[in-house]
């Protein structure tokens, strides 16, 4: 009985020491961008559709409070090829969603969670390189082009 005992401690503490391995070395499983209560509140005052901003090695899209959730909205995400490499296989965020990558570009066709949280990135691009070489250029629905705003320096003038 206590050899059994031993045994499944033994066990628990292997699976729990790896569990704990696979965390340490893949923080990325927990990577998520939330809004600063200031961030929301630019959003709302600048009547904005949609908002983004780039830091620790992502582009974070997110919605205004009023943007609809039941479309599809397709985002150009605009960089420099040179100084920029974006890693589309690992794209993350709220709903569903489909790229096309060009030369200096990458197209993405999302469609977003109907009851997805507005204050969390509707989609989290990562990429390496500097800051000021990636930008969202375009966002739109079958009906209209979506106003866009920048949190970079909102972001950058609060660390």
């Amino acid at each position: 009985m206590m050899m059994k005992r031993n045994s499944m401690t033994l066990l628990g503490a292997a699976i729990l020491a790896s569990g704990i391995f696979y965390v340490v070395n893949n923080p990325d499983l927990f990577t998520a961008s939330i809004l600063s209560l200031q961030e929301q509140n630019f959003i709302a005052e600048a009547w904005r559709d949609v908002a983004y901003k780039t830091n620790e090695g992502y582009v974070d899209i997110f919605l205004g409070e009023n943007t609809e959730t039941t479309k599809q909205i397709n985002f150009t995400i605009s960089f420099n090829k040179e100084t920029i490499t974006i890693d589309p296989e690992n794209l993350s965020g709220q709903g569903t969603w489909k790229y096309t990558n060009t030369d200096n570009e990458i197209l993405i066709q999302s469609t977003p969670n109907i009851d997805m949280d507005k204050t969390q990135s509707l989609i989290m691009l990562p990429f390496t390189g500097a800051l000021h070489d990636i930008l969202l250029s375009e966002a739109t629905t079958d009906e209209k082009d979506l106003s866009i705003g920048s949190l970079n320096e909102l972001s950058w003038h609060s660390e």
